[in-house]
């Protein structure tokens, strides 16, 4: 592998673990920046910065330190008894998160492709139990493959939506947004200082967000020692995959926000949103979605298996067995319910790694940075 595969492959994983059905469909992008108007941007910038700093000292200290897992990148902030905690609620989230993933499918191949509910729950379980058995060069190369084809498409509707309705700036500052004209009320840079001090929750939900999406990739990167040529391809790769994802967020954000009167209080805006360019792209749109879902179930899943091998010592392929078959008669119970209990803890449990990280804190404080 030569560097600038070992990038390439870093930030196709990167990207393909965080962009999951949540932010395709425009969702989460909605909820945690769309609401908020002009500052909506502000925070998908910090975002933005957020992402790129993440990949950036986690993949770089996992070169350097030569960190194979997840456990051991952990156990160096928490110790091995606190780890232990954290792993098995971590690997009950994950496990959650792979089961949604699954839910989710099921509901686009019924909507969209007419496939019984059931059948799509079942394709989905089957194409990623043949990605766990080839381990992380089985997600590495299926997010090689996938990842442009998503980010090429992604960009593609939306730069065309933004361009063909003329940037419609007015929906900037409408009172769903609840926020400020910008363009006409702002007079001085004192001006824009207050009203972001005066207005933080804008700020505090794109840090939730990025804490709330930081976690899966985190467990995933843990894994990538083997695809790492060096110390700059460790660097480029998590800069291009936070690069990438801000591009991403800030593309399908303003595509939002063009249209807000005809996707605010849809589940899946970005569908709307394309199917304004014809059906054919609504169509293209919505297999989009199902890529979405299938990198992040593998992600998710993955993460999952590799914390029961930590707590068990089980063969990862038994367990990757055992986990696609339990999740197949979850997934049909409307499991969406737990995720409203379980991802504010998701974040959470983000905010305490991130601080140990920033703060290095735990057994080997000068290690891992």
């Amino acid at each position: 592998m030569t560097r600038r595969q070992s990038i390439y492959t870093l930030a196709s994983v990167y990207i393909g673990t965080v962009i999951g059905a949540g932010f395709a469909s425009g969702q989460e992008i909605f909820q945690f920046f769309g609401k908020y108007g002009w500052q909506g941007i502000l925070g998908v910038v910090i975002v933005t910065i957020l992402f790129s700093l993440l990949g950036v000292l986690v993949l770089n200290s996992i070169y350097t330190k030569k960190i194979k897992s997840f456990r051991q990148f952990s156990t160096g902030y928490f110790g091995k008894t606190f780890f232990t905690i954290i792993n098995i609620v971590l690997t009950f989230l994950l496990f959650t998160s792979y089961v949604v993933m699954l839910s989710g499918s099921g509901a686009v191949f019924y909507e969209h492709f007419q496939i019984q509910y059931i059948y799509g729950i079942i394709i989905m379980a089957i194409i990623t139990f043949f990605v766990f058995i080839f381990g992380v060069r089985g997600i590495a190369n299926a997010n090689n493959v996938i990842v442009p084809f998503l980010v090429f498409i992604i960009l593609w509707i939306g730069l065309n939506v933004i361009y063909k309705n003329q940037m419609v700036f007015s929906n900037f500052y409408t009172a769903p947004f609840k926020s400020n004209n910008i363009f006409s009320n702002v007079s001085s840079l004192k001006y824009i200082l207050v009203q972001v001090i005066h207005k933080s929750n804008w700020l505090w939900s794109a840090i939730v967000y990025f804490c709330y999406n930081t976690i899966g990739s985190m467990v995933v990167m843990c894994s990538l020692y083997p695809l790492i040529y060096d110390k700059k391809a460790a660097k480029l790769g998590g800069l291009l995959g936070g690069l990438v994802l801000g591009m991403l967020a800030m593309i399908i954000l303003l595509s939002l926000m063009v249209l807000y009167t005809s996707v605010i209080g849809l589940e899946v805006p970005m569908v709307t949103v394309a199917s304004t360019l014809g059906d054919l792209w609504k169509t293209l749109y919505s297999f989009v979605l199902l890529l979405a879902m299938f990198t992040t179930a593998i992600a998710n899943g993955y993460g999952c298996i590799l914390g029961i091998a930590n707590l068990t010592r089980v063969n990862e392929k038994f367990i990757s067995i055992i986990v696609c078959v339990i999740s197949v008669p979850l997934a049909m119970v409307g499991f969406k319910k737990l995720v409203t209990f379980f991802y504010p803890l998701f974040g959470y449990i983000a905010m305490l790694f991130i601080c140990a990280i920033i703060l290095k804190r735990g057994k080997s404080h000068r290690g891992f940075l």
